[in-house]
């Protein structure tokens, strides 16, 4: 473990004797264990995790990059009561109850005090109508500002700019695209994201790696060391790629001349460190027409009873207001819809409106409109054609700003299931079998937008490639590129298939298909699953550090001869030892890692090019998420097997007990919970069944390492 800062044990000779005591009693009485903070941010060091003293008035102190006090709250309480702090002070947060709100279902109103139910869909309205954290940052399209305490506008996600993808060109020029394509979403960028896009990124043919660690041009790019890259630092990159090409040219040219001048050639590409590229892993409606038949004008009489305004020639419906016969119900106050069935006026609602002619419900005035119009139905001039309603348009990217169309629906993708028409926000926009429809593919009628426009297996929208020249092109969904078609972008390529441009000309390539020395921009595409550290595919490396403490990915030694390492990983909570481990590499898994195989085959044939996996997971549920669990499962089990220790997870000692599931995971213990699905015994059910199983399954693993185990 690094040292540096300021430890514990150098409190006593510079604090007064008042004040270290009360620094010692928190101490003493939240850990057992050596705690040291270092001074100054690493790129790559961890946050120091212990549980917060049971006496504390807080249930988190946090400051980034350096350490994490926390306990649990209460049952029924939440720890986001906060005191947010910046790069001197740390973030102290509070238990405090739930913001109070009524659950509602799907099409029914939701606001600031009526919150969508789980399951009936999301309120798409204005950021700033959220007035909690939890609820602001429980959407899509909204953030909560932690200097402001405001909630505003999500950034538009951006995908990581990866520079060995950049046009070829000198330093200065790849180095000013590579900025001209780093969109707002992505800064601050922290080390992992900063590491993984310079992976495999060259000068004079050299590995960058080769030329300078990542860590030290990161903290080079870091001004004010805070551990992230804002837009205004990364502004010296290009500068920084310059100086580094007039490094590897120079060491190009010591190398040619020691070559020239019979000395022994020296390998310019040396192995130090690999890298682990993450792929950037993407109706109509026939209505009848309504008829009117018009006749002899029936004597005009009272009648009181609905089956005698029925029997009328023509036939009349009975208003309960006054007990008499009505022609037309509009006649019938706000009882304006016609119920043919029992012959009586009743109030209009969306299914009397479609019972009454096909008719379209509008909320605005409380009528029906005629079948497929709702143009006089103001501020609702679009027809659900499922739900018979007069909508606003529900599409739109921007929330609406009428509170009247705050509803709770989904905001779903072509392919998807939906209820009504107003659940899907591209394509047609229509729901026509319980799916969002797509626009036709090849419809010169149909011109698309975008990709999520297109059936979402094997199509997409190509804009035209002469950038606006060919007056005879049609932007309509067209079929994605086979296996082989030279490509630009993976968007272009079918789903089981990558834009694989590590080829001189890059060509669609399936996933598992590349042999041995091919290039490949990623190991997915390799026959093998792996590639050697010059980006080519290669025979499986096994790790030779497998659950062992590492400090940089440097120190995770693989079998693979040109040296491509493995990745050094932070512990989900790290309160001892080490602060890192080594990941396994594909070698080290069953059959070539069949598990990451088998859920690549089903995301690419369920859910196509254009879904994120968060809408794989949501829409496909366990199927899918029992694979994704597999994959993290067996990762931790080779950890767990090969050092002995882990999972890493907060101690059962902390009080109240600290359950979240997201930043602190354990995937042998959800998957094992899963129907069908057996991977440990299960523990006791109950409000701490959970924490036991996860007990029990680190315990099994321990004893196949160890038969002495206890």
């Amino acid at each position: 473990m690094r040292t540096g800062g300021i430890s514990v044990l150098e409190l006593p000779s510079m604090l007064p004797a008042a004040v270290f005591g009360a620094v010692l009693l928190r101490f003493a009485a939240a850990q057992t264990q050596y705690f040291e903070v270092l001074e100054y941010r690493d790129p790559t060091q961890c946050e120091r995790m212990q549980c917060m003293s049971v006496r504390s008035q807080y249930c988190r102190e946090h400051k980034k990059g350096f350490y994490l006090y926390e306990k649990g709250c209460p049952p029924g309480q939440i720890c986001t009561l906060c005191e947010y702090g910046n790069d001197t002070h740390p973030t102290l947060c509070k238990c405090e109850n739930p913001p109070f709100s009524l659950p509602v279902l799907y099409g029914q109103e939701c606001n600031l005090g009526q919150v969508c139910s789980e399951g009936q869909g999301s309120c798409f309205r204005p950021c700033d109508t959220y007035l909690h954290i939890t609820l602001c940052e429980g959407t899509d399209h909204c953030a909560w500002n932690r200097t402001t305490l405001e909630c505003t506008d999500r950034l538009a996600e951006t995908h990581l700019v990866f520079w060995k993808e950049m046009p070829r060109g000198d330093a200065s020029f790849q180095g000013e695209e590579i900025l001209s394509r780093m969109g707002p979403a992505l800064f601050p960028q922290g080390f992992e994201e900063f590491r993984d896009a310079a992976a495999g990124y060259r000068l004079q043919n050299i590995l960058l790696e080769d030329i300078i660690q990542l860590e030290s041009l990161f903290l080079q790019l870091d001004e004010n060391n805070d551990g992230e890259l804002n837009a205004q630092e990364y502004t010296k990159l290009p500068n920084a790629l310059v100086q580094l090409d007039a490094t590897a040219l120079a060491q190009k040219t010591a190398a040619e001349q020691a070559a020239a001048g019979g000395a022994r050639r020296l390998d310019d590409e040396h192995p130090k460190e690999g890298r682990h590229l993450v792929g950037h892993l993407a109706v109509l409606n026939a209505t009848a027409p309504s008829s009117v038949t018009t006749t002899i004008e029936p004597p005009q009489e009272i009648v009181v009873r609905p089956e005698a305004c029925g029997a009328m020639t023509p036939g009349r419906y009975y208003c309960s207001f006054d007990q008499s016969c009505k022609r037309d119900c509009k006649e019938c106050g706000w009882k304006s819809a016609t119920d043919t069935a029992f012959s009586q006026c009743v109030m209009p609602t969306p299914l009397s409106c479609h019972a009454d002619g096909s008719k379209e419900f509008c909320h605005t005035d409380q009528s029906c409109h005629p079948d497929g119009d709702c143009s006089e139905c103001v501020d609702r001039p679009i027809v659900d054609h499922a739900s018979h309603l007069c909508m606003g348009r529900w599409w739109s990217p921007e929330p609406p700003k009428q509170w009247t169309q705050w509803v709770c629906r989904d905001r779903n993708k072509v392919g998807m299931p939906c209820r009504n028409d107003q659940d899907c926000i591209y394509g047609l926009k229509r729901c026509l079998g319980s799916f969002c429809q797509p626009l036709q593919p090849y419809n010169p009628n149909m011109t698309c937008q975008n990709d999520y426009d297109c059936p979402h297996l094997g199509f997409y929208c190509p804009a035209d490639p002469t950038g606006g020249k060919n007056i005879y092109w049609v932007q309509y969904c067209r079929r994605q590129k086979e296996d082989g078609s030279t490509c630009k972008e993976d968007r272009e390529c079918k789903p089981d298939t990558l834009c694989n441009l590590a080829e001189p000309q890059p060509r669609c390539r399936k996933f598992f298909s590349l042999g041995i020395g091919t290039p490949s921009k990623h190991d997915s595409l390799c026959a093998l699953g792996w590639t050697d550290r010059f980006g080519k595919c290669a025979p499986p490396a096994n790790s030779k550090q497998t659950g062992r403490t590492c400090d940089s990915d440097r120190d995770c030694e693989t079998t693979d001869p040109t040296g491509r390492t493995g990745r050094c990983v932070c512990k989900a909570w790290w309160d001892k030892d080490d602060s890192k481990f080594c990941n396994p590499v594909t070698g080290d898994y069953e059959d070539h890692w069949k598990n990451l195989r088998n859920y690549i085959s089903f995301r690419s044939s369920n859910c196509g090019s254009f879904w994120t996996e968060e809408e794989c997971l949501r829409i496909h549920g366990s199927s899918f998420k029992s694979l994704k669990l597999k994959i993290e499962c067996e990762t931790q089990t080779l950890t767990i097997q090969a050092s002995g220790q882990g999972p890493y997870l907060p101690p059962d000692d902390c009080s109240p007990p600290i359950l979240d599931y997201t930043r602190f995971p354990d995937p042998c213990t959800e998957l094992n919970g899963m129907p069908d699905i057996q991977v440990a015994t299960t523990g006791s059910s109950g409000s701490g069944g959970r924490r036991r199983r996860r007990t029990n399954v680190a315990k099994i693993i321990m004893q196949t390492v160890n038969p002495d185990y206890k």
